[in-house]
């Protein structure tokens, strides 16, 4: 199996993923025996509910020094002592001490919403997203087919939260937003491997859109996504409302999943090292507060 590309920006270097139970992965999605369970069985609700059981019970502790020692996950920045965690979800939801993921606050500049690997896609040059190996369109994704009308010709950008990730994600400006909508799906993993076997994944799975009316880049589409063994997205406000840039809108439970932030025309313009990557397909590693583009 091939390992995605990352490219850092801090050592101007291109890095490896460190894959987790990434085997078990290549059976689900490659094994044909393992691609009928994810179908009949794996991406339904009821087990996703079961591991989360699982990671929500102190029988998963054992899982949490494996994990930091598997990802050197910097313990130094975490907001609570290891030993305060009751089980794994709780760790994996861990806050962060303050500061440790300071906030681009430059009006102008856009700013992801989570820690993540990031490809961009000029959507007036594309008429499905491709990601990792498969293409979906704009009205199936929003399953809304005005919004996407809307939208077709601006920038989409697509954060993947990998495991070992802060899976914590903010609002990138002030502004107001309209209530949450849910549209249902089923639940997959979005490891790249995952979604080189699966036709259309991030269409079929589980999320959340918020649209968010921002002082400095308009009204943007932010979608946050479930995934296999988590699904669980966890938002700290479903109704309509204001927010600040780098508040935290939510979090993901137990899993890697994605946001998804699209853009109308002409509002934004994203870095030039992270379009320069995404045209190579090789994802750009980011953090929380972050800047990734300037207003237009």
């Amino acid at each position: 199996m091939k390992v995605p590309q990352l490219y850092n920006r801090q050592t101007k270097e291109i890095e490896y993923e460190n894959t987790y139970k990434v085997n078990g992965l290549a059976f689900l999605y490659k094994n044909t025996l393992g691609r009928a369970l994810t179908k009949s069985l794996l991406n339904k609700k009821m087990v996703s509910k079961a591991y989360a059981r699982h990671v929500n019970s102190p029988k998963s502790l054992g899982q949490i020094p494996k994990f930091i020692e598997h990802y050197n996950i910097n313990v130094d920045e975490i907001k609570e002592p290891i030993q305060s965690f009751r089980c794994f979800n709780e760790f994996f939801i861990r806050e962060l001490k303050e500061g440790a993921r300071p906030i681009d606050e430059t009006p102008e500049h856009l700013i992801s919403p989570a820690d993540s690997r990031l490809m961009i896609f000029d959507l007036a040059q594309v008429s499905s997203i491709p990601v990792k190996g498969y293409w979906y369109n704009l009205e199936a994704l929003l399953k809304d087919k005005e919004l996407a009308e809307q939208y077709k010709d601006g920038w989409c950008f697509v954060y993947r939260l990998a495991p070992n990730d802060y899976h914590r994600y903010g609002y990138i400006d002030n502004g107001t937003q309209d209530p949450v909508v849910k549209i249902k799906g089923v639940l997959h993993s979005v490891h790249p491997l995952a979604l080189a076997e699966t036709r259309a994944l991030i269409a079929k799975n589980y999320r959340e859109l918020t649209v968010l009316h921002t002082e400095n880049f308009g009204d943007v589409l932010h979608l946050e996504v479930g995934a296999l063994l988590v699904g669980k997205i966890v938002q700290r406000n479903y109704d309509a409302g204001s927010f600040r840039r780098g508040e935290e809108k939510g979090y993901f439970e137990y899993g890697g999943s994605t946001v998804v932030q699209i853009f109308k025309k002409g509002t934004i313009k994203p870095d030039a090292d992270i379009i320069e990557h995404s045209e190579k397909r090789i994802e750009t590693l980011v953090k929380i507060g972050e800047k990734v583009g300037v207003k237009a």
